[in-house]
């Protein structure tokens, strides 16, 4: 069964990383959005199974998005991803309040941090 990975980033070059790195994983489909609002809408239509989301893009920020999301899929697991996590600490801290839940990562990530948060949590098979 084909699982499906989103990466939201407003930045081309994230977006094409999370792409790259995922390209061997036959099991896997990976859709992009370039801000909150498209990740969103792209969850709307097909339900993610791991999300991989910026907080600092135009248009609606991954806080906001983050909070979309899990109204539509409460339990799919979200990765933050940002070099911004102490400008959005209040934010990301109200959201653990409200008991939403999810990982930060430090961007940029490598290859090697994609892949194996990939296979630990989407393993092949």
């Amino acid at each position: 069964m084909t699982k499906h990975v989103f990466t939201i980033d407003d930045e081309r070059s994230i977006r094409d990383s999370f792409v790259l790195a995922l390209e061997d994983f036959d099991h896997l489909e990976v859709y992009e959005a370039e801000n909150g609002l498209e990740g969103v809408k792209l969850a709307e239509q097909i339900k993610p199974d791991l999300v991989f989301i910026d907080l600092n893009m135009p248009v609606m920020n991954g806080v906001d998005a983050i909070k979309a999301i899990r109204e539509l899929h409460p339990e799919v697991p979200i990765y933050v991803v940002t070099a911004f996590a102490k400008m959005f600490f209040e934010q990301l801290h109200a959201l653990q309040e409200e008991n939403i839940a999810f990982e930060v990562a430090a961007k940029p990530m490598s290859m090697d941090q994609i892949q194996t948060i990939v296979s630990t949590i989407l393993p092949a098979g």
